[in-house]
């Protein structure tokens, strides 16, 4: 169906004309058009009061990039559209906050463990936990270290005392965390902060102390800067912080767009948590999907119920089968990287000859493998787009390049799901002190969010040794290509 003529269901529209004030919480299953009716309630809200400002805010740059070409598709005129730390940027210039330079990936590891060798030498009573990793201690210890500071960051803990007394979900038991190896986590969070402050050279914003800060200094950006209404796409991604600072600067409305069964990064909230006032008929479910037939829900349907950790979340809702029939998804078994680039040529050739006018989305663990794909691809003449480009065209024909992570929200007509090899999906290990079963939850949710971006298509190629989530995929629902 084109974007452009999308015709919303009583539920639907019940979601866009919602009172233009207080929260909104709208949780949907892949393909139910969660997106497409924010920004449907974007238009309404702006149609309604023309002088108030409309702010749309995802969790990546795909999401936005996509968020901004089907508004202008469906609408004419493009929305205002963008990840929280970009907005959240934006913001803190209207601040006396010195810093708005954030400090992420690599930057951020480095200064953490910068901090973390201050703490080694200079402090008295150090005592790190013991990693399970024997070969690589330091290693393991400082991914340990990032994202144990991640989770305080997140969670908004503001003192050691909090920190020492507080009960930290998520975290496995390979790894024993006592009271005394919490006091020295918090040493070097300290460090950490101060050479945020003042070290030169690492001055600057932790991407997740970026929630809070606006949150401190909200009164002091002008009440013309704060947008009247915020809409957020794919918020289950954001932390409990982020949530909060985003409610705090919605002067009149907040609308979430939201599915837990997508939730593929390390959050643990709750939506009174994150401040969202949801009671009654501000929470509304959407089960029914329109993207994907019904032998492609079928089959993502059954592996999602092999996640025995997600099934038993209150917010878990089975997808609906749709009406819509369409081919079974396929399945192929290579020996080998070479004769997986074969099927995925063979296969990107068929479907453009059969559907010229369509998207082929070829979804990847690594951009490594998929920048393999491309050199592939293209030195047989085909047109391909790595979607990691902020202004590649993602809704217009053609054969699109995304890992998994950055798919979350987007659709193609055909999707081809690659590296589905041990080692890769899931992969290899939890990060050192996580929970496994929590772990394995999130890299299934990956693979059905991957399945789950197809509309008409599916064909799942799998390497020796083949993923272990090979095995939970239902026989009866996809057929195995020779």
């Amino acid at each position: 169906m084109a974007v452009s003529t999308i015709k919303l269901t009583d539920t639907q529209q019940k979601c866009v004309t919602f009172q233009p004030k207080g929260d909104l919480l709208i949780q949907g299953i892949p393909g139910s058009g969660k997106s497409s009716i924010l920004l449907a309630r974007a238009k309404f809200l702006k149609e309604k009061n023309s002088k108030d400002t409309v702010t749309v805010l995802t969790y990546s740059n795909a999401l936005t990039n996509y968020v901004r070409q089907l508004s202008l598709k469906m609408h004419s005129t493009p929305l205002t559209a963008k990840t929280f730390h970009q907005w959240g940027q934006e913001m803190l210039r209207y601040t006396d906050y010195p810093h708005t330079r954030l400090i992420v990936g690599d930057l951020r590891k480095d200064t953490i463990k910068y901090a973390k060798n201050i703490v080694n030498k200079y402090s008295s009573n150090v005592n790190f936990p013991q990693m399970k990793e024997s070969k690589r201690q330091d290693i393991a210890l400082l991914t340990f270290l990032c994202d144990e500071i991640e989770w305080i960051k997140g969670s908004g803990i503001a003192t050691r005392e909090e920190y020492l007394s507080i009960k930290r979900s998520g975290r496995g038991t390979d790894i024993r965390v006592l009271k005394e190896h919490r006091n020295t986590i918090y040493d070097v969070l300290e460090k950490y902060n101060e050479l945020l402050n003042r070290d030169r050279r690492r001055q600057g914003i932790d991407g997740d102390d970026l929630a809070r800060i606006l949150i401190e200094k909200s009164h002091q950006i002008p009440e013309n800067i704060k947008p009247d209404h915020i809409l957020v796409d794919e918020a289950q991604d954001l932390n409990t912080m982020q949530i909060k600072a985003i409610s705090k600067m919605a002067k009149k409305s907040l609308t979430i767009g939201a599915d837990k069964g997508q939730q593929i990064y390390r959050r643990t909230f709750s939506w009174k948590q994150a401040g969202v006032d949801i009671k009654g008929s501000r929470n509304i479910f959407l089960k029914q999907t329109f993207r994907s037939t019904k032998q492609i829900i079928r089959l993502a349907n059954h592996f999602q119920e092999q996640d025995k950790l997600y099934i038993k979340d209150e917010d878990y809702q089975k997808a609906q089968e749709p009406e819509i029939n369409g081919k079974v998804p396929e399945l192929k078994k290579c020996e080998n990287r070479e004769a997986e680039r074969a099927h995925i040529l063979n296969q990107v050739r068929r479907l453009r000859a059969s559907f010229p006018n369509d998207t082929i989305g070829i979804i990847g663990f690594s951009h490594d493998n998929l920048d393999e794909i491309k050199k592939v691809l293209d030195d047989k003449g085909i047109p391909v787009y790595r979607v990691k480009d902020n202004e590649v065209d993602i809704i217009s024909p053609g054969v699109k390049l995304i890992t998994f992570q950055s798919s979350k929200g987007l659709e193609f007509d055909h999707v081809i799901v690659t590296d589905l090899q041990k080692g890769k999906m899931p992969y290899k290990a939890p990060s050192p002190g996580e929970d496994e079963n929590e772990f394995l939850s999130r890299e299934r949710k990956k693979f059905y969010v991957a399945m789950t971006r197809a509309k008409k298509t599916l064909t799942i190629v799998s390497i020796k040794e083949y993923s272990s989530f090979i095995n939970e995929l239902n026989s009866g629902y996809f057929h195995l290509i020779d």
